[in-house]
C-alpha cells in the first residue's frame, strides 16, 4: 500500500497566528515541530495500517518547513521550490491514498483560522462557478490520477469543507476556530494520537472513497484583492477589470498545475 501526504502549516496543532507560520519569527521554530508531530503521527498511523511506501510533500510557503534532522525515517520527502511541472511530484496511479495534513479553509470562510486560497492576493478561487479551496484543488490533482484524498486535518471549518466536497472521509479537528486568529486548541498529546488513529482508519476505508474531480472542461476564475495584482498574460483566457477577475479555460483541471506526474 502506498500513501502520499501533503502538508501545509496553517492547520497545524496549536497554530492560530500568521506570525507562527512565517519564517524568521520566533514562534515559527516551535510551530514547525508541531507540524512535524502532526505529519509523523499520520505516517505512524499509515504504517500501522500496512503502508509500505510513504511520500511526504512539504508544501507550505517556500517549502523546507519540516525540520530535516527530525523527519520520520520510514518516509521519503519532496522539498523545495519553485514548482516546475506537476504540483505533486511522484504522485501517480500507483498510490492508494492521499492525506492532507494541517490544511486550512478556503478564502472568505468565517471564523476559520488563517483561511485563504493559495495566496492572500486572491479573494475567491472558483472552478466552473463554484468557490473552492486548497483541499479541493489538491484533491482534484490527486483525483486526476485516480487517487482519493482519505483524510484531512485542521480546524472545524476545513474539516467541514472537506466532508462537503469529498464525502465521508476521515477528518481530525485539532482546534475549534473562534476568529481568524483565535481558536480553542487541543494539546499535541491529544491531537497526535487522534491523527494516528484517523490515518489507520482512513487507509482501512480507502477502497470505498472515490477520487474527487471537477469534470471536463473546466473554467477557473480567480478574483484578486487589488487591481494592480491582476495578471494580463500567462495563459489568461479573459479578464474583467471591473471585478479584478481573471479566467482560465482547460480541458482538464490539472493542466493549470503542470499536468500529472509521469515516470522519468
Amino acid at each position: 500500500m502506498k500513501v502520499y501526504i501533503s502538508c501545509d502549516m496553517e492547520g497545524t496543532t496549536g497554530v492560530v497566528s500568521w506570525d507562527q507560520v512565517r519564517k524568521g519569527h520566533p514562534e515559527f521554530e516551535v510551530c514547525r515541530r508541531l507540524l512535524l508531530g502532526d505529519v509523523n503521527a499520520a505516517i505512524e498511523g499509515a504504517l500501522e495500517a500496512g503502508a509500505q511506501e510513504i511520500i511526504v510533500a512539504d508544501m507550505h510557503d517556500g517549502s523546507l518547513i519540516l525540520p530535516t534532522a527530525e523527519l520520520h525515517p520510514a518516509a521519503r520527502y519532496v522539498v523545495g521550490v519553485p514548482h516546475y511541472g506537476p504540483r505533486f511530484p511522484y504522485l501517480d496511479e500507483s498510490f492508494d491514498a492521499v492525506f492532507l495534513i494541517a490544511y486550512h479553509a478556503m478564502a472568505g470562510t468565517y471564523p476559520a483560522v488563517l483561511c485563504h486560497t493559495m495566496t492572500g492576493e486572491w479573494v475567491e478561487y472558483a472552478v466552473n462557478g463554484t468557490p473552492v479551496g486548497e483541499v479541493e484543488i489538491d484533491a482534484a490533482l490527486a483525483g486526476a490520477v485516480g487517487v482519493p484524498v482519505v483524510m484531512v486535518t485542521g480546524d472545524q471549518a476545513v474539516c467541514a469543507e472537506a466532508r462537503r466536497f469529498l464525502g465521508d472521509i476521515e477528518t481530525v479537528e485539532v482546534k475549534q476556530a473562534v476568529d481568524p486568529q483565535r481558536a480553542l486548541c487541543l494539546p499535541k498529546e491529544r491531537t497526535w494520537p487522534m491523527i494516528r488513529e484517523a490515518a489507520k482508519r482512513a487507509l482501512q476505508r480507502a477502497a470505498e472513497i472515490k477520487p474527487f474531480g471537477f469534470g471536463s472542461p473546466v473554467e477557473i476564475s480567480i478574483r484578486y484583492r487589488n487591481a494592480d495584482q491582476v495578471p494580463k498574460g500567462d495563459g489568461v483566457t479573459s479578464h474583467n477589470p471591473d471585478t479584478w477577475t481573471v479566467v482560465y479555460k482547460y480541458e482538464r483541471f490539472e493542466e493549470h498545475y503542470g499536468g500529472v506526474w509521469k515516470c522519468r
